[in-house]
Formats: C-alpha cells, sequence, structure tokens
C-alpha cells in the first residue's frame, strides 16, 4: 500500500490546530501592532500637550524651555521625561496615568487656578519617583560614563564632578529645568535635610551668642596713619579676582530657581563662588550687551576689572592692597553727560560680614541687594515712598529710594513675585526694637568705602537700610601709575564705633569688594563674589570647612 496522504488538520502547535495557530498568531500581530499603536500615540507630543486642558498650561511654559528649544535642535518629548523606556515599568507608568485618566474626566482641575494649588503637589510626586529611580528618565539620554567634563562649561564640569562623586542624581540639582517651580518648592518634604551643608567648621565657626556683638565693641579706636602704605607686600601672598556687573540679579533673582537656573543652586547652601568663579567675564558681557539681568543700554562700559587682593594683620588691624586697571571713560547713554556720579572717578567698597548675616556665607553683601532697591525693576514710586509711614524711619528722600537692606530687618520677603506681587520687602520692616536686637547681635553687613573725588572715607553697616558715617579707626589711600590703581586699606579689629564690625582673628568673614568705576552710582557698579577671609590660620579646611577660606591673611610684625 501506498503511503497515506498527511491530514494538515491533524497537525497541532501547543495543542492547537495548525490553522487556530495561525490564525491567533495574525491576531496576535494585529493586536501588538494596536496596542503598540495606541501606546505610542499616547506617548506623542502632540497627544500630550493637546488632550487635557491642563496640559496647555504646562505646554506653554515648556515651550520657553531647553528641552524644548535648544542650540542643537535635539529636543525631548514629553514621554521622554515621564514614561520609561523599559516595558515593565513602561506598563505600570500606563496603568498608573489610568488613575489621572479618571480625575481628567472627573473634571478635578478645570482652571488654571485650580492647577496652580495643586501644583506643589504635582511636582512632589514626579521629584520622588525620579529619586526612587536614580532619575531613570533623565538617564534614558543623558549617562555619566558618557559625560566629557572637559568639553562641558566650567559650571557645569566642577558640578557634574561633585554630584558624581556625592553619588547624587539628575533631580538633586535640576528641578524646574523643564516646568515652572511652585512656590515655596525649596521648602517641600521630599527635599528635607538633603542638602544641608556639611560643616566641620568646629568652635571656630560656630555662631556666637546674639550679645556678642555689643560687648566686644571695645574702646573706640583710630587710625592716625595709613599704615598699609608703608608695607612691604612682596612677601604678602595674592589673589586675583574678578569683580563684574551684576546687572538687576538681585538676591530675590537669585534665590528664585526658574530664573536663576538650575534648582538646588543658591537655596540649599552652595556658594556663588562655587558654580560661578570663572564666568565673571562672560555674566559682564552679557549684562553691558543687555542680553541676561541687565535691561540698559550701557554703550562701552566694561563688563568686568580684574583685581588683585591682599590681605595682612596683626594684633590691632587688619591691612589690605587692592589693585586694579583704570578703564577708559565710557559714557552711560542713558545719564546725561554721561556721568552718574560727577563728583568721583571711582569709589572702593569693602564689606565684611559672618555667619550672623544668614546668606552671608553663600554670597556675602549680596544678601543686601534687592528687587525693589534704587533702580532695580520692583523699586517702589516717589509718591509711595513719601506716603508711606516707614518715611519717619527709612532716608528715601536724600537718596534715590530704598537702599541696602538686610531680609533680617524685614518680617517677610517676596521671592518670586507670585501673581505680580513686588519682589523684596522695603515696606515689611520689623519694629525698632527688634532691629536694635539685631543690631546689637552683630547681624549687619559692614561697610567702609573710599571716594575718590575728595579723599574721604565712610564707615557704615546695613541693615535696615545702609548707613554711613565718618570713622577715625579706618583709613583708606590710593595711588595711581601708568593707568594702574593701587589701593591701602588700615582698619582697626576692634574700632569701637557702633556699626563697625569687631574682627576676632579666631572667625572667618565674608569678604567683597564693589567697585563704582567710571562715574558710576547705585548699582553699575562692578562687584566681587564672596570671599572667605580668615586671620593666619594654619588649617583652613579643618577649622572652616572644605572650600570656605580664599583669602587667609598673613601676620606681620611691626
Amino acid at each position: 500500500m501506498g503511503e497515506r496522504p498527511r491530514n494538515w488538520r491533524r497537525i497541532t502547535i501547543l495543542g492547537a490546530s495548525l490553522g487556530a495557530a495561525a490564525f491567533f498568531f495574525v491576531a496576535g500581530i494585529i493586536f501588538w501592532g494596536g496596542f503598540n499603536t495606541v501606546m505610542e500615540a499616547t506617548n506623542s507630543y502632540a497627544f500630550c500637550s493637546t488632550s487635557c486642558h491642563e496640559m496647555s498650561w504646562v505646554h506653554e511654559e515648556y515651550q520657553d524651555r531647553p528641552h524644548y528649544q535648544n542650540a542643537t535642535g535635539v529636543g525631548a518629548a514629553c514621554s521622554d521625561c515621564h514614561v520609561p523606556d523599559a516595558w515593565g515599568p513602561k506598563m505600570i507608568r500606563k496603568i498608573q496615568a489610568s488613575r489621572e485618566v479618571w480625575h481628567w474626566m472627573l473634571g478635578s482641575i478645570d482652571t488654571e487656578e485650580e492647577f496652580e494649588a495643586k501644583r506643589i503637589h504635582l511636582a512632589e510626586n514626579v521629584w520622588r519617583s525620579m529619586l526612587r529611580t536614580d532619575s531613570r528618565e533623565c538617564r534614558n539620554c543623558h549617562d555619566w560614563s558618557t559625560m566629557d567634563l572637559e568639553q562641558q562649561a566650567a559650571r557645569a564640569s566642577r558640578e557634574h564632578a561633585r554630584a558624581f562623586e556625592q553619588g547624587m542624581t539628575c533631580i538633586e540639582c535640576h528641578q524646574g529645568i523643564a516646568h515652572q517651580l511652585p512656590e515655596a518648592w525649596d521648602e517641600s518634604p521630599v527635599w528635607a535635610g538633603r542638602f544641608d551643608v556639611d560643616s566641620d567648621a568646629g568652635e571656630a565657626g560656630d555662631a556666637q551668642p546674639v550679645a556678642l556683638e555689643a560687648e566686644d565693641l571695645g574702646e573706640a579706636a583710630a587710625v592716625e596713619d595709613n599704615i598699609a602704605a608703608s608695607l612691604d607686600w612682596d612677601e604678602v601672598p595674592a589673589i586675583d579676582l574678578t569683580l563684574f556687573l551684576p546687572g538687576q540679579a538681585s538676591i530675590e533673582w537669585i534665590q528664585d530657581g526658574s530664573e536663576h537656573g538650575g534648582g538646588r543652586a543658591f537655596s540649599f547652601g552652595d556658594r556663588c563662588l562655587w558654580c560661578h568663579q570663572g564666568e565673571e567675564t562672560d555674566i559682564g558681557a552679557l549684562a553691558v550687551a543687555a542680553e541676561k539681568i541687565e535691561t540698559y543700554d550701557l554703550g562701552d562700559k566694561r563688563g568686568h576689572v580684574p583685581m588683585r587682593v591682599k590681605a595682612a594683620f596683626d594684633d590691632d588691624y587688619l591691612y589690605m592692597q587692592f589693585q586694579w586697571e583704570a578703564g577708559e571713560h565710557a559714557p552711560l547713554p542713558f545719564v546725561d553727560g554721561g556721568m552718574m556720579d560727577p563728583d568721583n572717578p571711582f569709589k572702593l567698597t569693602v564689606s565684611l560680614s559672618d555667619d550672623r548675616v544668614e546668606m552671608a556665607e553663600r554670597a556675602g553683601c549680596w544678601a543686601s541687594c534687592h528687587h525693589d532697591s534704587a533702580y532695580m525693576p520692583d523699586a517702589p514710586e516717589a509718591e509711595a515712598l513719601a506716603a508711606s509711614e516707614l518715611a519717619e524711619r527709612l532716608d528715601f528722600m536724600s537718596g534715590n529710594g530704598v537702599t541696602k537692606y538686610l531680609g533680617e530687618s524685614r518680617t517677610d520677603i517676596e521671592i518670586r513675585g507670585r501673581r505680580g506681587a513686588a519682589r523684596g520687602g522695603w515696606d515689611k520692616l520689623k519694629e525698632e526694637s527688634e532691629v536694635e536686637e539685631l543690631l546689637d547681635g552683630g547681624a549687619y553687613l559692614d561697610l567702609a568705602r573710599y571716594n575718590s573725588g575728595d579723599g574721604s572715607v565712610e564707615s557704615g553697616y546695613v541693615l535696615d537700610e545702609r548707613h554711613f558715617s565718618d570713622s577715625q579707626a579706618i583709613a583708606f589711600s590710593v595711588e595711581e601709575q601708568d593707568g594702574a590703581l593701587t589701593a591701602y586699606l588700615t582698619r582697626a579689629l576692634k574700632t569701637g564705633t557702633e556699626g563697625d564690625k569687631p574682627l576676632d582673628l579666631e572667625r572667618l568673614y565674608s569678604l567683597n569688594v564693589a567697585l563704582h568705576d567710571d562715574h558710576a552710582a547705585s548699582r553699575f557698579h562692578h562687584v566681587s563674589f564672596q570671599y572667605g577671609l580668615a586671620f593666619g590660620v594654619e588649617n583652613p579646611e579643618e577649622a572652616f570647612g572644605e572650600d570656605m577660606v580664599e583669602i587667609n591673611a598673613t601676620r606681620i610684625d611691626q
């Protein structure tokens, strides 16, 4: 007998006939294709930006962010940051998203006001998720192993190197990079304790009792001769720093991560110097060109001024030397005659503060520069100042408006200017007794200023406002040779004058330098970052913590 014909219907695959298997195979392809099509559609930029009413507000602010439009043209869609690549986590995220769809159907967020009220809660959900997953979605495009730190900008290179060493994850620094930050975002419990500054300062760096300043004034001192001008400075080491134009970058602007850039930055304890040292020239150029932090046309005004600084001391005095190049006159185009201060070709100011001023160790005198000070964007009108009951306590009329002040002297400071509120707190002054207590406790900035027009020296402080008076305990003098200027400062360690900070050789101080160059006035000056000043400390890192001391004054014998 011949071989029996093969019955194809009897062939089975996993218990199913060949026909059934073929049917399920084709159906599976169709199902998977449809499923995958739906998945991809719900991951698309168009779907995310138009399907839900609340997305319209988020979409508008996202279009101003670097992940949407940038120099390279490489952008990120919503799903790149909010949906995992791996299949398992992606399915989990899609299931979680069904709850969001349910709330959309219920109309839980129907208006922009409702969205803003929930913004902090929604942001916290994302922050917690990214902390748990080590910023997994960020690493779809960014990865430590492929970063070339040498090719990055100086600030990015420093911060990424530090983050890698400390085992940090992307979201710890980059909140607000894609969406506007909620109000009080830095007070969210998500970040509680994560960015506390770890200081090994020991007793020398500990905060002192409030009564210290009042008890430590000492007897009134006088400087009859400017000793600093006669010292041999050749053996004193120098530090080179760069002064730059700060523009309208107030202390409020610095604390607003959505404008300042980066989420952690200043609000979590970083010093301005740590992130921005080496960028002074670029910052000044942006200000002159009104590209950032400035709206005035500054003409040919130079954006930065290199300066060399030396410091020495003995048991009675602090001595300092400042050297810089004089610049050519560049008339300011928005001022009649081009000179804001015709009487003074330049003014040189030295500011000292300590940890009794909340932000001094990070920003120094920048803590006194507010968004509502004179010439700043939210400066109050003259009529409002004249009508204010504070006109009897604050010196509005002799100047151009609100002077520098510290946040400690106010009951409240508006940081972000939400819903049209003016940033700052000029009109939130504390009671006189409270301000006096701060002054007695040393919570103020010490100022010493040299006026080149008449060679006068002013001593003062900043607390509720800027206070200046003549001082017999501080001497300034300036020499000029071949276009180079050299200024000498002699300052008694303990002047005995209220507002002149008594200097303790065991403490760390914040030093800032400001130069009102080329007849400038108000905020149109060049400033330095905050530099840590110590007095001949043998091991500054052990005494005050790592990267806190830039100027370690040299002890000299007289």
